[in-house]
């Protein structure tokens, strides 16, 4: 009985040893880098130009299946006053000028594109009742493109309050309450996509120049 003891303790110890012999490896913890204001610029402008792509096929798609791409010379019949008017989108000269400070720059990138997320939100609810009348199924091809738009734009907010925050500036915030009103006609529903994608995809356009700009001065020695 004595002698199992000894084996079993033995055993034991030896099991012991053999634990104590691994090294224990330790899991930093994750403090988070500290971004640049390169790196946040170029995220803003990466992201920015996967906007682009939503929209630009989100915009094609539009057009092929409401207007038979057509769309362009049926537009005069709408106005849309509540979209930003292409004159006071930001431009990269402004920025490479110093016609404007980049706070004001930001937030005005900040405060139109607020009201173009709220636009493409009406666009989708428009396109969900196109869908409910659609027997060839492609206006579900267009809603999914307008809300890959949309979600890809909300990356894009998100981006640009964290650019602007690394670049010392805050923003104000954008919680207006800006109602698109709806319409009863289908037609005017299809103008309505196609407009705002239209002027949606020139403004992406200038917020990816003002932003190359910005990284372009931003590293120059």
């Amino acid at each position: 009985m004595a002698k199992m003891v000894v084996c079993m303790l033995a055993v034991f110890c030896s099991l012991l040893y053999s634990a104590a012999a691994v090294p224990f490896k330790r899991v930093a913890r994750d403090t988070g880098s500290q971004q640049t204001v390169s790196d946040v610029l170029h995220a803003s402008l990466r992201k920015t130009n996967e906007v682009i792509s939503h929209t630009t096929t989100a915009l094609g798609s539009i057009n092929t299946v409401h207007f038979s791409g057509t769309g362009s010379s049926s537009t005069s019949s709408l106005v849309l006053d509540t979209l930003p008017s292409t004159d006071t989108f930001i431009t990269a000269e402004q920025i490479e000028t110093s016609a404007i400070e980049d706070s004001e720059a930001l937030q005005t990138l900040k405060s139109q594109l607020h009201i173009f997320v709220k636009h493409l939100q009406r666009v989708q609810l428009d396109q969900v009742e196109l869908k409910d009348d659609d027997t060839t199924g492609q206006v579900q091809t267009v809603l999914d493109h307008v809300a890959a738009a949309r979600d890809k734009t909300k990356e894009l907010q998100i981006s640009l309050n964290v650019t602007a925050n690394v670049m010392g500036h805050a923003l104000d915030g954008t919680n207006e309450q800006l109602e698109i009103p709806p319409t009863n006609s289908h037609y005017n529903m299809k103008l309505r996509a196609f407009i705002t994608f239209r002027d949606y995809e020139t403004f992406l356009g200038h917020v990816a120049d003002v932003f190359a700009q910005l990284l372009e001065r931003e590293r120059s020695p």
